[in-house]
């Protein structure tokens, strides 16, 4: 038996729609040819938290940084352990595996580690698909390769998942033991790619609230024949920007012009054309579709998605443009179905520049499939966004836009001046409208006559415009995308800048809607219409962070680390190296975090009743209420004139109105006393210890053992 491993249901219907004989059974699809299909949902596990690899599920200061030498996986809440028992009895039969994840690095790894945590050996395949519609998948059933091949791949997706866990976990804990050894309530997060997300907004922030304005000027010479010209200002008058800051300046060279012989220095004329823009990425799919519709990243990629998934488009979380030259072939199909009546100019055998196999890498640019996306139930984002990749598409086989660049240079009483102008003489794909924004197209005048060397006219006077500085805008979801993308733009070091400039920047085209939605979320940023912006909580974590780790917020040091990753899905870089710099990062931060001067607040603390540490501090309910906590020992006291009084009582008299269940639970890991197994609102139960008030999940495996640690319940 064949058995198939999709990344999700609709991708496993899709693989058994094509295989024919699909006969659906509880967790899987039967098929014909003695094939089995089933499917995870994303990743089926998870990583172990930090409580799970050290002595009595508490983490505290001395156990930082926590690094597994043997990483543990489970399974995630929900349905995530029935559908890995439905593999598990599925492998039984198996004779061949084949992988079916995403094409990218994140589905190599979410059916691999399922393989390896069920402990398969056998025979393993890999099925790469980049879009869902019936040709595709067929071919790509056709062409099957040996699973080992991609374990540079795996690798790659490994170490960033570890390397997240590393950094993340073992930094926000250390973060937050610092900030409330300092007295300052609540948990803090910090991560690889989140972090640096934030400072970029952080540093939008401070430029704008410190921008200063400045005046400039710049000197109009109208000439006979409505020629404009701009006065190409001396260097020494100029600051370092090239602007007259000078208008006193300014006015004296208008003066000075007017009514005065202007002699034509120089004429040029030079034909040109621009080829129609390449195909999106999803990054340049989410600048566009925040900038023309008002979409967020995040419903950008939902709509590419929903439209790879009802076979409308290619697979979506793509960085490269460039189209596999053996899909030229589909062009006519594909616009005849798309619908180009009306529009002029199309041919579908030209080939633009975009068509190059070379240039292909995992994935290529999304482009519509040629079915019919009218009979896909699509939602009404999903529709607008496939109408941006079916412009992308169309406008591929439409003719270059042809224009004409003229410049003319002047000498006007000694003084030099420049006109230019930028005329259209066939339109082209730009015809069809929906110009991309930052498509390197310069504004000039529409027109500029012929004129000759040595020809002589009149200024008729000469003109000052006074223009302003203006600060930058804040980030978009699509501005906030493009500078993840192109990182490289806002480093200074030159030979950083260079090496940057040939990656992926910060994040990959599949997280960066993401972790825009993380930093929302955890209330480090927030939305004002189609602006982002930093929190007062988000500025405060950034600020922190650079007394002590600036690298956690670097953008420039993180994507290195993409770099790095980049590598090992190459073959370039070796895993364990990657992690040994990983593990090393990991110690210096913790020790960073641990032992530096986060805040300015002063901490008031006293001796613990409990365990006669030094660090008992005072804290607030939520209700306003004052009570006394021990760092170490998590012991809680009511106040007793600023004092920790009387310890809560380990059994409270009543629950919610009830006779509060007996302490007949796990012991305390802190304090050693019995544990109360009480419910959650929504009835999930948790225990819960009376005496310090630490709360645990039951251990997954055992549920009358103790398991994660609520951090909440603090």
């Amino acid at each position: 038996m064949r058995l198939i491993i999709a990344e999700k249901p609709s991708v496993a219907q899709a693989i058994a729609g094509v295989l024919g004989g699909a006969r659906k059974t509880d967790g899987f699809i039967e098929c014909a040819g003695s094939t089995r299909v089933t499917w995870c949902f994303g990743h089926l596990l998870e990583q172990a938290p930090p409580e799970d690899y050290v002595e009595g599920g508490r983490v505290k200061a001395e156990h930082l940084p926590v690094i597994p030498s043997a990483w543990k996986l489970s399974p995630r809440d929900g349905g995530a352990g029935k559908q890995v028992k439905v593999i598990r009895d599925l492998l039984k039969d198996a004779t061949e595996v084949v992988n079916a994840g995403d094409a990218d690095r994140e589905g190599q790894l979410l059916v691999d580690e399922v393989l390896l945590f069920l402990n398969w050996k056998g025979k393993t395949s890999r099925l790469w698909l980049s879009s869902l519609d019936d040709a595709s998948v067929r071919k790509a059933l056709s062409d099957i390769k040996d699973n080992a091949t991609l374990r540079p791949l795996y690798d790659s997706a490994l170490a960033r998942q570890r390397a997240d866990w590393l950094l993340g976990m073992n930094c926000s804990i250390a973060l937050s033991r610092n900030l409330q050894a300092a007295g300052v309530q609540g948990s803090w997060s910090v991560g690889r790619v989140q972090t640096p997300t934030l400072a970029l907004l952080v540093d939008r922030k401070h430029e704008i609230e410190h921008f200063k304005p400045c005046d400039f000027y710049q000197v109009i010479a109208h000439l006979d024949g409505g020629i404009k010209a701009g006065w190409q200002i001396l260097d020494d008058l100029t600051d370092e920007d090239g602007r007259l800051l000078d208008r006193a300046t300014a006015d004296e060279i208008a003066r000075r012009i007017t009514g005065k012989a202007s002699r034509v220095v120089q004429f040029t004329r030079k034909a040109g054309e621009r080829a129609a823009p390449m195909p999106y990425t999803l990054g340049a799919l989410q600048k566009v579709a925040s900038s023309r519709l008002g979409l967020s990243a995040k419903d950008t990629l939902a709509a590419a998605q929903e439209l790879y998934e009802a076979k409308v488009t290619t697979y979506p979380r793509t960085d490269c443009p460039y189209l596999p030259v053996e899909m030229h072939g589909d062009a006519a199909r594909i616009l005849k179905a798309i619908g180009t009546e009306g529009i002029t100019g199309l041919d579908a055998s030209r080939r633009h520049a975009a068509w190059n196999t070379v240039k292909v890498e995992a994935h290529h640019g999304i482009i519509p499939t040629g079915q019919n996306p009218d009979t896909a139930n699509l939602s009404p984002n999903a529709k607008r966004v496939f109408d941006l990749v079916r412009e992308s598409y169309i406008r591929l086989f439409m003719p270059p836009e042809q224009f004409e660049t003229r410049e003319a240079r002047f000498d006007i009483d000694g003084l030099p001046f420049r006109a230019t102008a930028r005329m259209v003489l066939d339109p082209g794909w730009t015809r069809l409208g929906g110009k991309d924004e930052d498509d390197g197209q310069d504004e000039a005048p529409a027109s500029l006559p012929d004129l000759r060397e040595g020809e002589n006219s009149t200024c008729e006077r000469g003109d000052v415009q006074a223009k302003r500085t203006t600060p930058p805008k804040p980030y978009t979801d699509g501005t906030l995308i493009a500078a993840m993308t192109g990182v490289h733009k806002l480093v200074t070091d030159p030979k950083l800048k260079a090496r940057l400039k040939e990656t992926s920047g910060l994040g990959t085209e599949a997280t960066r809607a993401s972790m825009i939605e993380v930093l929302l979320t955890r209330d480090y940023a927030e939305r004002k219409k189609k602006e982002i912006h930093p929190t007062a909580r988000g500025v405060q974590l950034i600020d922190m962070l650079r007394k002590v780790t600036p690298e956690l917020a670097d953008p420039g040091a993180t994507a290195l680390q993409e770099d790095a990753l980049a590598d090992i899905a190459a073959g370039r870089a070796e895993l364990a190296d990657f992690m040994d710099g990983q593990r090393t990062a990991a110690h210096h931060m913790v020790r960073a975090l641990i032992d530096g001067k986060l805040t300015d607040a002063k901490l008031v603390t006293h001796t613990c009743p409990a365990c006669g540490g030094a660090r008992c501090v005072q804290r607030t309910s939520k209700a306003g209420s004052i009570y006394h906590r021990c760092l170490d020992c998590e012991s809680v006291f009511g106040d007793d004139g600023g004092q920790p009084g009387k310890r809560f009582e380990d059994k409270p008299a009543t629950e919610g109105g009830k006779p509060a269940p007996a302490a007949t639970g796990p012991k305390c890991p802190a304090c050693k006393k019995n544990t109360f197994k009480s419910e959650t609102k929504t009835g999930k139960a948790y225990y819960r210890c009376g005496g310090c008030k630490g709360a645990w999940w039951p251990d997954r495996k055992d549920e009358g053992k103790l398991g994660g640690k609520w951090e909440d319940r603090k």
